[in-house]
């Protein structure tokens, strides 16, 4: 069996794990001390391998940690350990940047916005590809057999396509600048994520007071999306954006073992 870490937090506020809790696989969620810090974590199966469930049982268990009142700095999925005494090593090794990380985020939480083209946006800047589209599919007259033509439809399919595209990013960029000046009085630290689509997605995360979370919702919420786009209010989490070891932002929680 290994130790599987979620998250980590101050001793004197991470000590008690609530009563039951249960990460992955079901097994029952421990607090391991290790100096100043309370690492919350379960034993697993080394040989378990990644996945959906595994992933959401760990998110929830460091959602327990933030919904004690305290915030948590999460662990990135996946850091397991050969036993609890090589986690505390590992923790050790890192305690003053842990400290403050801890430090950094106390009081805090990560809002998430997701922002996405509405399908009627997407359907206008896509029709000039439609017809193409559809004569490729074998339901609109045969080709002329000409490789000239051939070759000339695929450049305008992709300029086309590229136009597209380019419309679509500018409406979202408009949306996402709209959205960041609402929310820049609470804003203490901000993030973009990288795209991990083919689809023009802008996520946006901000690190905001516990306090403000109300007035956050408030400010985001009254910023007028338009026919063309949409945008997702996910939060309040655990401030797994802001949590990279060394302070860089965006790598989705703290990373310890290889």
């Amino acid at each position: 069996m290994s130790t599987h870490l979620y998250c980590v937090l101050p001793r004197a506020l991470g000590a008690s794990v609530p009563s039951g809790l249960t990460g992955i696989e079901g097994a029952g969620v421990r607090a391991l001390e290790a100096g100043s810090l309370s690492a919350w974590v379960s034993d697993v199966d080394h040989r378990l391998p990644i996945s959906i469930d595994g992933v959401r049982a760990h998110d929830c268990v460091v959602e327990a940690a933030l919904e004690t009142g305290s915030t948590p700095v999460p662990a990135r999925y996946g850091q397991r350990f050969d036993d609890d005494d090589a986690c505390r090593v590992a923790l050790a090794l890192r305690g003053s940047s842990i400290d403050a990380l801890l430090a950094n985020v106390e009081g805090q939480v990560e809002m998430t916005l997701i922002l996405t083209p509405s399908t009627k946006r997407m359907i206008h800047d896509l029709e000039p590809m439609v017809a193409t589209m559809v004569a490729e599919g074998g339901l609109a007259g045969a080709s002329s057999g000409s490789t000239g033509g051939a070759g000339r439809q695929y450049l305008e399919r992709l300029r086309a396509r590229e136009a597209a595209t380019n419309a679509i990013r500018k409406t979202m960029d408009s949306l996402a600048n709209r959205l960041a000046e609402a929310a820049t009085r609470f804003v203490r630290r901000s993030a973009m994520h990288e795209q991990m689509t083919q689809l023009p997605l802008r996520t946006m995360s901000h690190l905001i007071s516990r306090e403000v979370v109300d007035q956050y919702k408030e400010v985001v919420g009254a910023v007028r999306a338009g026919s063309e786009s949409r945008f997702l209010v996910i939060g309040p989490r655990a401030p797994y954006s802001f949590c990279a070891l060394g302070g860089t932002s965006g790598a989705h929680g703290m990373k310890l073992a290889d």
